[in-house]
């Protein structure tokens, strides 16, 4: 049986996820929680996610989601370099503790700007009412003025969600436009929890200043989105393609900058210096949706590094996890991404008596570290 074909919720809208039980360390210690390899820096019933370096490397930003908080805010976190352990926690943005509000894709700037998708909602609602693309002039947040306001159309698509946000020279933006929609099933006044489905639309670009974002040609189903050369060179994957796409954005030239082959489909890119790390392989397909069409649902994969002065591909081991959303340090020696605990059972199709092998996996994941001590 093929795993089942969606992507995992997101946790403004479930709040929590399953995960076993743990015991928090002292926090007054900045050890990690797991010293690996690799290293497992938060544990957190409700899901840490998302993980970006800070351009001077300085620390690294990631949301966080606390099933303790009954505004059931995401909020966005730090941990410092050379440190295992959160120093920073900015919530209430953008809206306030009379909000449900979320903090997500976060996007540190060669400047130490901040961009990163905002959301609010009433404490009553599991949808997202209030959504935009927000830019901070530091790390924190809190400060953050909206330059992008969601949802817009262009033609007859819909781009209600924001994903891998980056920044382009020429005081421009690039992220991954998506469509977000929800549903909840419900029989005698009794509803499940919503499923999320997040469809990619393609690479966006937005010149800071303007409220009308460009589709980056070619792109169209861009599944993972990095930069080179201070912004001036676009990496990019596509649904179902093991290829990495290299785009110089004066020329408009593409190129194929590293193919995984038989390793499998590639998607989610950080990038830095001649070093790209992806996700490639796992529990990755098509589908089509009956509402999106076409979609690529993705529960995670391995981690590798290549380099692209000499080509090389570097798998890292998986632990007993799948990884999504890799974040590479800006000296190119340091990965963190999201883990996800997985374990494969089998079972007898009562049916046709053979054996069948199926994928359960846990829907939050928390942070781990490839490299360094």
């Amino acid at each position: 049986m093929p795993p089942r074909p969606r992507l995992l919720p997101l946790f403004l809208l479930l709040g929590c996820g399953h995960s076993e039980p743990f015991t928090n360390p002292d926090t007054g210690t900045d050890q990690p929680f797991d010293p690996g390899p690799p290293v497992r820096l938060t544990a957190n019933r409700g899901g840490d996610f998302e993980p970006a370096w800070l351009a001077d490397g300085s620390g690294t930003l990631y949301s966080v989601s606390d099933p303790g908080r009954e505004d059931r805010d995401v909020c966005l976190a730090m941990i410092p370099a050379g440190s295992n352990r959160q120093s920073e926690l900015w919530c209430d943005v953008p809206e306030g503790f009379e909000r449900s509000d979320a903090v997500h894709a976060a996007g540190p700037g060669p400047d130490g700007r901040l961009a990163f998708l905002a959301t609010a909602t009433g404490l009553t609602n599991a949808l997202p009412e209030d959504l935009g693309l927000r830019v901070a002039p530091t790390a924190d947040p809190t400060g953050g003025a909206e330059v992008l306001h969601l949802p817009y159309t262009r033609g007859a698509v819909l781009f209600n969600w924001v994903g891998r946000i980056r920044w382009l020279e020429g005081d421009r933006l690039a992220y991954l436009g998506q469509r977000l929609l929800v549903r909840q099933q419900c029989a005698d006044f009794v509803c499940a929890p919503p499923d999320t489905t997040v469809a990619s639309l393609g690479v966006e670009e937005l010149a800071l200043g303007s409220s009308t974002p460009a589709a980056l040609p070619g792109t169209a189903g861009a599944t993972g989105l990095a930069t080179l050369a201070e912004g001036a060179v676009v990496l990019y994957t596509l649904a179902g393609d093991s290829r990495i796409f290299r785009r110089n954005l004066s020329s408009g030239e593409v190129t194929v900058a590293h193919d995984f082959g038989a390793a499998g489909i590639a998607r989610d890119l950080d990038a830095a210096g001649s070093r790209v790390v992806a996700v490639v392989g796992g529990l990755v397909g098509q589908v089509t949706d009956p509402d999106l069409g076409p979609i690529q649902w993705d529960s995670g994969g391995v981690l590798h590094l290549v380099d692209l002065d000499d080509n090389s591909d570097a798998p890292f081991p998986d632990g007993g996890r799948l990884y999504r959303r890799p974040a590479l340090s800006p000296a190119g020696d340091l990965v963190m991404a999201e883990g996800y605990r997985f374990s494969v059972f089998s079972f007898v199709d009562p049916g046709s008596g053979a054996t069948i092998s199926d994928t359960a996996i846990v829907s939050s994941s928390d942070l781990y570290r490839f490299g360094g001590p």
